[in-house]
């Protein structure tokens, strides 16, 4: 991985964690910090992700690992994109292996109850991991592609 690339991981890293830690949930946060470093705008993000936190408000996938989906989405899919796209199926799926490699589950209820007594901090940490796989993961098929970000 270049140092550039690294960079940038390190980069959405730090702005999903800050974004946390100003009251967004954790999916807004994986997603606005994302788009926002590779597309610039992120209109509409912060409504459609308000949902996402806390595993849908019901303790289900975690809304950090949505987020990063909702990301994928946005920034590999084209405008007329319609049912499943392979790549976007392909990013998506490595994004949850990741995921799931690096805290053991995807339930977010599952993953609270192990954070217990420091929720928090320990959800803002998950949210700063999830921008980086993230952004790593469309970086990487970005250039697979060869398209501009």
């Amino acid at each position: 991985m270049s140092d550039a690339y690294q960079d940038a991981c390190e980069d959405v890293r730090s702005k999903a964690m800050t974004y946390f830690s100003q009251g967004y949930n954790c999916a807004q946060a994986v997603a606005m910090s994302t788009v926002e470093m590779l597309k610039g705008q992120t209109d509409g993000i912060i409504q459609l992700a308000a949902g996402f936190g806390r595993g849908m408000s019901a303790g289900c996938a975690c809304g950090a690992l949505t987020g990063g989906v909702m990301a994928i989405s946005l920034l590999l899919a084209n405008p007329d994109t319609k049912g499943f796209d392979k790549e976007i199926s392909e990013t998506a799926a490595k994004l949850h292996q990741r995921f799931v490699n690096e805290f053991g589950q995807a339930c977010c209820s599952g993953l609270r109850k192990k954070l217990s007594p420091f929720k928090n901090a320990r959800c803002k940490e998950i949210t700063g991991t999830t921008a980086a796989m993230t952004m790593e993961l469309v970086l990487a098929a970005k250039i697979k592609k060869s398209t501009p970000v």
